[in-house]
């Protein structure tokens, strides 16, 4: 059905199915993983991202001890191949650098630092082997425990709220980013651009033109923010190797490779975090109240 609210469903129901679906998507690729490499792992993350942007939604009815209880499940499930996914990640960012700065087919500016990475990565490999069978049955656990979560009475209006809270969090954390510009900052302003961006994809039936415009944007941003984030991520790796020698010469061009990279990506992300951030977040959220006003008396 996909990651999204329907109008003609009650409204209960929907968030239950949203919450279903991610969990049910999670579970079939715990039980059948796919072949290529690293998917599994990175997919399965991503449902789990979505069903806390979703849960979010649901504070306000089911209560913050409630909800912070199980966003804690849900977090632990993830971190269960969180060092796989991490070692996946910076492999593939060297491998995308190579691949855009390589003279030629067989060029390879790296090879050392790719090897080394590589051999973590299958380390990694090997000792999270097992970690389908432990999310499985959390994942099952907490599927029964969401489906008795009590949604009678949520509203449209609750949800919109939280949405509102969503985008001024983005814009404190803009504000933070645009104050520190170090990798944390940049870091906690892309994870409240993305739970926004999940959050608005599950209201586009209110209005799908405009939420959709808006939501792309999200998406954009998003996206520069988690290629720094790649960046940042794979340097701090690196960093732990400066004094090895056979390293040395790799590792000084891939730094300042990295480094330049990942400031005109940061400059990106400011300049598009400005314009989207740059509605009041009381506006914002009288601007989303209009959609439900309007869904009401077309109802």
């Amino acid at each position: 059905m996909g990651f999204r609210l329907k109008l003609r469903e009650p409204l209960p129901d929907g968030l239950k199915r949203v919450f279903r679906e991610q969990i049910q998507s999670a579970l079939e690729l715990c039980r059948h993983p796919a072949k290529e490499r690293g998917v599994t792992v990175h997919e399965v993350r991503k449902h789990l991202k979505k069903l806390r942007a979703a849960m979010r939604l649901a504070i306000s009815e089911v209560g913050r001890n409630c909800h912070a209880r199980e966003d804690r499940c849900v977090r632990k499930i993830g971190k269960l191949v969180s060092d796989l996914r991490d070692a996946q990640v910076r492999l593939q960012t060297l491998i995308q650098l190579r691949a855009e700065t390589a003279k030629g087919p067989k060029d390879n500016p790296f090879p050392r630092i790719e090897e080394l990475l590589s051999l973590e990565r299958e380390s990694f490999s090997a000792a999270f082997a097992g970690w389908q069978k432990q999310a499985i049955p959390k994942l099952e656990r907490a599927a029964e425990r969401m489906s008795k979560w009590p949604l009678a009475d949520i509203t449209w209006k609750q949800i919109c709220g939280v949405v509102a809270k969503s985008y001024r969090r983005g814009q404190n954390r803009l504000a933070k980013a645009l104050k520190k510009r170090d990798p944390e900052s940049f870091h906690v302003w892309r994870m409240s651009v993305k739970e926004l961006w999940y959050q608005l994809r599950i209201l586009r039936p209110l209005n799908r033109l405009v939420l959709e415009e808006i939501a792309s944007d999200a998406k954009t941003l998003g996206e520069l923010l988690g290629r720094a984030h790649d960046f940042a991520f794979l340097l701090a790796r690196l960093d732990r190797e400066r004094g090895d020698q056979a390293l040395y010469d790799e590792l000084v061009q891939l730094q300042k490779l990295i480094r330049k990279r990942g400031k005109r990506l940061h400059r990106d992300a400011l300049e598009l975090g400005r314009r989207f951030y740059a509605e009041p977040a009381k506006a914002f959220a009288k601007r989303i109240s209009i959609f439900i006003d309007k869904r009401k008396s077309n109802s």
